[in-house]
């Protein structure tokens, strides 16, 4: 008898559990959710063909210009674009923005070699933006999207040997991950 209201409960337990979840309390795989930057590279001597940056490596930095993670976002790939991970603390705060810091490594792989005729070559981004966050759905919660700072939504730090020559902001709001925000020029 005991057994039989033991599986009983189990069986009305199973079947409440399964039967009050609701359909919109599982975000769908789907739904759009807080977008990367994309960032497209571009021949400086020829604007309209996309060129690779060979062994490129990223790194997100602190306020220290220390990297973040000993894992960087991109790892030493040739590529001609990337998808990078934006900061959001709160929406708008007085008027302030946030910023993203990376360190992009050219020729990463020379790093690691004495040869001095081959060498690797560090620039540093900031990013300007201000986040704002938008409501999806009560099972997905809220996403955000940033809005890139105008004029300043992109910075480079300047060095001796810069490889990155110029950048355009093509589209001021990081909604989707559709089509590219920032161009670099190399």
């Amino acid at each position: 008898m005991k057994r039989i209201i033991s599986l009983c409960s189990c069986i009305a337990l199973i079947a409440i559990i399964i039967w009050s979840c609701e359909r919109d309390d599982i975000c769908a795989e789907a739904t759009p959710t807080t977008p990367h930057l994309i960032i497209r590279f571009y021949d400086i001597n020829n604007p309209e063909n996309l060129k690779q940056v060979r062994q490129l490596e990223v790194d997100g930095l602190n306020d220290m210009n220390d990297p973040n993670s000993e894992i960087p976002i991109v790892a030493r790939t040739t590529t001609d674009s990337i998808n990078l991970p934006l900061r959001f603390q709160e929406e708008g705060v007085d008027g302030e923005g946030t910023t993203t810091r990376f360190q992009l490594i050219k020729n990463a792989d020379f790093a690691d070699n004495s040869d001095e005729t081959n060498d690797h070559n560090i620039d540093i981004i900031t990013i300007k933006y201000t986040p704002e966050f938008i409501y999806v759905s009560r099972a997905c919660g809220y996403k955000s999207i940033f809005n890139l700072d105008d004029p300043d939504g992109i910075t480079r730090e300047l060095d001796a040997d810069p490889w990155i020559t110029s950048f355009d902001i093509i589209n001021q709001t990081v909604e989707n991950e559709n089509a590219a925000q920032i161009i670099i020029y190399h």
